[in-house]
């Protein structure tokens, strides 16, 4: 998964660059190109933005899954050693 990621983020990152040297080496206005760059460079920040929440929101989700699961566990665990518990003791009365 994390090969994916890098390759994932090699690729925007290049189609950026390649973006803004495309823009830089067409003929525009400087004002031109300087306002396009400004309105790319806004939109991938807010993009960026938009994808950090989203991660942060997977994690957060997948961290409250870890601890349900992780709780209902210990709570199986607990009840085994219960049962176990009253199986000894029922058993060491029989003998």
């Amino acid at each position: 998964m994390s090969i994916l990621k890098n390759s994932t983020m090699s690729f925007v990152l290049g189609a950026a660059m390649g973006s803004a040297a495309a823009l830089l080496m067409a003929p525009a206005k400087g004002s031109v190109t300087r306002q396009r760059l400004r309105d790319g460079s806004s939109k991938a920040i807010s993009n960026g933005a938009a994808a950090v929440d989203h991660a942060v929101d997977a994690v957060e989700g997948a961290g409250h899954a870890i601890g349900d699961a992780t709780r209902k566990q210990a709570s199986a665990a607990g009840d085994a050693i219960a049962a176990a518990k009253e199986t000894y003791a029922r058993e060491k009365e029989r003998v």
